[in-house]
Parts: C-alpha cells; sequence; structure tokens
C-alpha cells in the first residue's frame, strides 16, 4: 500500500497536539509540585506520586514530538515524485 503524504501529516498534526497536550500536563504538574512544597503539609507519597506523573507527561510529550517530527519527514520524503 503507497504512503499517502496528506494522511501521514494529519497523524503527524495530530501527535504534535498530544505532545502539546502533555507538555501543558507536566506544566501544570509543576505548578502542583511547587504549591505542595511550599505548603508543607502535603504528604510524601502524594509529593512523589506528583513528580512521577510530571515525569511520565514530560516524557511522552518528547517522545510524541520525536514520532511527529519523524512521521512529518517521511510525509514530506512520501510526497516527492
Amino acid at each position: 500500500m503507497p504512503a499517502v503524504p496528506e494522511r501521514i501529516a494529519v497523524h503527524a498534526e495530530v501527535l504534535r497536539s498530544d505532545a502539546r497536550a502533555l507538555a501543558e500536563c507536566a506544566e501544570r504538574l509543576r505548578r502542583i509540585e511547587a504549591d505542595l512544597e511550599a505548603g508543607g503539609a502535603a504528604p510524601q507519597w502524594l509529593r512523589e506520586s506528583v513528580r512521577a506523573h510530571l515525569a511520565a507527561c514530560a516524557a511522552a510529550a518528547t517522545d510524541l514530538t520525536e514520532a511527529a517530527t519523524r512521521m512529518r519527514g517521511y510525509a514530506e520524503r512520501a510526497a516527492r515524485p
């Protein structure tokens, strides 16, 4: 089945959009983490959970950004005659 550059590019943009959403989630979690640390009353398990979710969001955002970039390149190569 031949590659359809337009469809590949659309998928790349979906990945890029998902990466932005995850990066925004990581930023919100950073603010929550800072608030929890500043307040000093949050239990350790909660701070650890927030840190773990923050790391997961940040890693996923990075991975999806890379995948989107690679898919965009693939779409551009597939569009060449």
